[in-house]
């Protein structure tokens, strides 16, 4: 018995055939992702160390000032407003300062009376000030000189050697009147007097001074220092 043919397909399912052979035989489209480079991150900037700090610039101290010692007689001039401590020579003090004076009349070849004698120590004294002759090394001609000095005022004036202390720590010897208004301070004033920085030499102008009682600012007990 012969077979029955085959039923023709409708155009709708040839068609609908014949695109899902299509869709069927089409490859399928990769999505390519596109290569672009990526963006490099731009590296962190570096920290710079923070800058050391100088130490400050020491500031310079001033160099220290050498203040000279006051000398003797400027220490008494300072102490002139507090009244000193008196106390009177032992016989040792007197024969020393009468063998120091002895000594320097010899030293100086100093003849006459006081007022000669008191010339040839300021004489003397000034030659050594204007550099024409050396400062006697001799403790006893410097001291001698001073006490020589004294002894004219002693002699001519009649004062008296005593030894002086003051609270400020300074103490020599000093000739006083006997009303203690004045002290003068010869060993230590006359070996101040060869120095070249001295001031002018007064040891003239005091002794006439005293001698002719013109001496200003007397009063009794003040030790009113001068020379």
């Amino acid at each position: 018995m012969p077979g029955k043919a085959p039923k023709k397909k409708t155009k709708k399912v040839a068609a609908k055939t014949k695109a899902a052979s299509k869709r069927k035989a089409a490859p399928k489209k990769k999505v390519v992702a596109s290569k672009k480079p990526l963006a490099k991150k731009k590296p962190a900037p570096k920290k710079r160390p923070a800058p050391k700090k100088r130490p400050a610039p020491k500031k310079k101290t001033a160099p220290k000032k050498v203040v000279p010692a006051p000398a003797p007689s400027e220490r008494a001039l300072a102490a002139s407003a507090q009244l000193p401590e008196e106390r009177a020579l032992s016989d040792e003090e007197r024969e020393a300062i009468a063998k120091v004076a002895g000594t320097a009349r010899k030293f100086l070849d100093a003849v006459g009376g006081p007022d000669a004698v008191v010339h040839r120590i300021a004489a003397f004294v000034d030659e050594v000030r204007n550099g024409h002759r050396a400062e006697p090394k001799s403790q006893d001609v410097r001291l001698g000189l001073g006490a020589l000095w004294g002894e004219q005022v002693r002699a001519q004036l009649g004062w008296t050697w005593v030894h002086l202390t003051y609270r400020d720590g300074f103490a020599s010897y000093a000739v006083v009147p006997d009303d203690r208004a004045f002290a003068c301070f010869p060993l230590n004033r006359m070996q101040e007097l060869m120095k070249p920085d001295a001031r002018v030499n007064t040891s003239v102008a005091i002794f006439n001074s005293l001698v002719a009682g013109t001496v200003p600012g007397r009063r009794k007990a003040a030790y009113l220092v001068i020379g």
